[in-house]
């Protein structure tokens, strides 16, 4: 559990160092992770150019400064935003709308849902009712289900976990919702079951200098 509460605030404050560029152990986590739930999708042929790296990083601070009026982000938002930006992120927008926008249809699912916690608790309530036929949904929602805090207990990641429920709902089809909620949710979450793999990304940058390492969750 302190685990994986470190690993979704961490912050550049946490740290202690002021970084000017962004830091070299959240750039090859974002490859690491990315790559790995690009897997078996048309993205995963798709060459890193480097260009989604920093294009998500300032996405993400983009966000940060317009949701919270700070650039002081957390590894969740880097990763979401580098994953968005792997799909194409032209003029600050998120799947075509831009981020300011999209920015207040969170605000207002959140008041819709509840605030944070009642958010999480609806989102997986609806997860675990789609019908997915690798069975990843109600695993997902049962495991995420056991604290809430993960998604709840921080602004910055209520807003992402918001942003992954928008995005899933926009998919044509049920197996599609399950796994585009999945693959994002990860991002905050730690560990989620993509099909019938679970990973476990909570140590992909817990050591500086060190290689990143997405594992099997155990």
């Amino acid at each position: 559990m302190k685990i994986l509460i470190m690993f979704v605030l961490i912050t550049f404050a946490a740290t202690g160092r002021v970084f000017a560029q962004i830091p070299a152990e959240w750039q090859a986590a974002a490859q690491a992770v990315i790559a790995d739930l690009e897997r078996d999708t048309p993205l995963g042929a798709k060459p890193w150019t480097g260009a989604e790296l920093t294009q998500g990083w300032h996405m993400a601070r983009a966000w940060r400064k317009h949701n919270n009026g700070n650039v002081e982000i957390i590894l969740a938002e880097y990763l979401t935003f580098v994953a968005l930006c792997r799909q194409g992120c032209a003029g600050n927008t998120i799947e075509g709308k831009g981020y300011v926008a999209v920015a207040e249809q969170v605000k207002a699912l959140k008041a819709q849902s509840g605030e944070a916690y009642g958010l999480a608790t609806s989102a997986h309530a609806w997860l675990a009712a789609l019908p997915d036929p690798t069975g990843a949904a109600a695993k997902n929602a049962a495991m995420w289900n056991k604290d809430l805090d993960m998604a709840a207990a921080d602004f910055a990641t209520s807003n992402l976990y918001a942003l992954y429920w928008l995005l899933a709902r926009a998919r044509p089809t049920p197996a599609e919702q399950a796994n585009t909620f999945a693959r994002f949710a990860i991002f905050v979450q730690g560990k989620a079951w993509i099909g019938t793999r679970c990973l476990d990304i909570s140590k992909v940058a817990s050591v500086i200098g060190a290689p990143p390492r997405v594992e099997i969750c155990k």
